[in-house]
């Protein structure tokens, strides 16, 4: 392979490393929907990377909003209330923010996969195995 040809993964890793450096840039930008700081006050801009903190705050507290009620012709007879729960993954990652722990690499709920500590911890395991079998085969 000639030395200016990346690797597959040296690859991944630039892309990965873009992928960063513009959702960064992205997230400073102002959003274009004005966004309700708190009940009450005027609307302001705020960067897209405070909407999206605060959306995971909404999803984490839940919230009430009401749904339109449509008969079968598409006229509005009404409207009902719609209570929204707190989401587990969201309060998750705001706890995790607030004592300053890094978010996991697959946080999806009900994942077959591992989680990145588990494969740290199962790693960490198979090096001690082999540290305590190459010990017990030196004696």
């Amino acid at each position: 392979m000639p030395l200016t040809e990346k690797s597959e993964h040296g690859k991944k890793v630039a892309a990965g490393k873009l992928l960063s450096k513009f959702i960064k840039e992205i997230a400073s930008e102002t959003c274009d929907d004005p966004v309700i700081k708190a009940k009450g006050e005027d609307a302001a801009m705020v960067t897209k990377a405070e909407a999206i903190a605060r959306y995971i705050w909404k999803v984490a507290l839940g919230w009430e909003e009401t749904e339109d009620i449509h008969d079968k012709d598409g006229k509005k007879i009404g409207i009902k209330p719609v209570r929204h729960r707190p989401d587990k993954w969201a309060i998750n990652m705001i706890w995790d923010r607030m004592e300053g722990r890094v978010g996991q690499a697959d946080a999806k709920a009900g994942s077959d996969k591992a989680s990145l500590a588990d494969k740290v911890s199962e790693q960490g395991k198979k090096r001690l195995s082999q540290i305590a079998k190459s010990s017990l085969e030196s004696k």
